[in-house]
């Protein structure tokens, strides 16, 4: 399989490259040279190394290392737009070379290397090969970084899953307890929610859970982290935040929803949540926590509904 690479640097217009997979030893022709034989051994020892990880730092840094010990580099970056990750290794310096790496004309990010000294064609040429057996183990880690990520994420409103929750919520619990911070978390329900589906429909009982889920993230701080438990509820976890805050935070939820209209195939649907409410205690284990903010959510719906408790 061919990949793409496209390059330039500060000594080079922008050039396309071609490269294949590394080959094995055993198909190198007689009479090359010494240096041939030496470049397509470092090549496959390279290859080999690489896909030994799938965590995209780890790659990154073995061909960081390895290729320090074959060229003078001062920094290796790695930036890749789509899935928001900048990762920068050593301290950049004025000359640089830069490569778009490509699968199929599927982008898996740039790569900038940087120096003091200008790097010489032949060194380009190096480093190009070398390549050839990075941009493979980078599209597997992502796609492992891919799949880490959707399984912990709820395929209907995109925001995280119970999975997702339970390793939050114990590392926040943790967290607060060790720095002794303030935590309190908010387990939320849609009200009457089951009438929304016989009257509507499931379509449109989908539609409301993905408004929820976008309404909350909006009216939430930017330090708060949503997930949806199961059907109709939610949680949130507020960090440094006391219980005097929560219920602050609490209520301006509930107001934000309950002013709130979902337009959804031309239909307008209205709906309020009832919220439970807890916030951390120093002899808290995590269950007991959470069990309290959802014996306050109970509460509330047996009061009336949208309310917080």
């Amino acid at each position: 399989m061919a990949n793409t690479l496209h390059s330039h640097s500060d000594e080079q217009t922008a050039e396309s490259f071609i490269f294949e997979e590394p080959a094995s030893p055993s198909y190198r022709q007689q009479g090359q040279g010494h240096d041939a034989l030496s470049s397509q051994d470092l090549q496959l020892h390279i290859s080999q190394l690489l896909q030994t990880s799938l965590e995209l730092e780890k790659v990154l840094h073995l061909f960081h290392s390895e290729l320090q010990q074959h060229l003078a580099i001062d920094s290796l970056g790695y930036r890749n737009e789509e899935h928001s990750i900048v990762l920068n290794y050593g301290n950049s310096r004025p000359h640089s070379c830069h490569y778009s790496l490509q699968i199929n004309s599927s982008q898996q990010g740039d790569l900038i290397l940087t120096r003091s000294k200008a790097f010489s064609s032949r060194e380009l040429n190096f480093i190009e090969g070398l390549i050839g057996s990075l941009v493979c183990p980078i599209r597997n880690a992502l796609l492992y970084q891919q799949a880490i990520s959707a399984a912990l994420k709820d395929s209907l409103t995109q925001i995280g899953n119970r999975a997702a929750l339970e390793t939050a919520l114990e590392r926040e619990v943790s967290l607060a307890k060790r720095h002794q911070h303030p935590f309190s978390l908010l387990v939320l329900d849609i009200d009457h929610f089951k009438q929304i589906n016989d009257r509507y429909g499931h379509s449109a009982g989908d539609m409301v859970l993905k408004e929820l889920a976008r309404s909350l993230s909006l009216c939430c701080r930017e330090t708060d982290n949503c997930y949806r438990f199961g059907g109709e509820e939610f949680v949130l976890l507020l960090n440094q935040t006391d219980s005097e805050g929560c219920q602050r935070i609490a209520e301006r939820i509930r107001h934000c929803i309950e002013e709130s209209v979902f337009t959804i195939d031309e239909l307008i649907i209205k709906t309020t949540i009832s919220i439970g409410t807890a916030t951390l205690q120093a002899q808290d284990k995590t269950f007991e926590l959470f069990d309290r903010a959802d014996k306050a959510l109970y509460l509330a719906k047996q009061q009336g509904r949208n309310r917080v408790i």
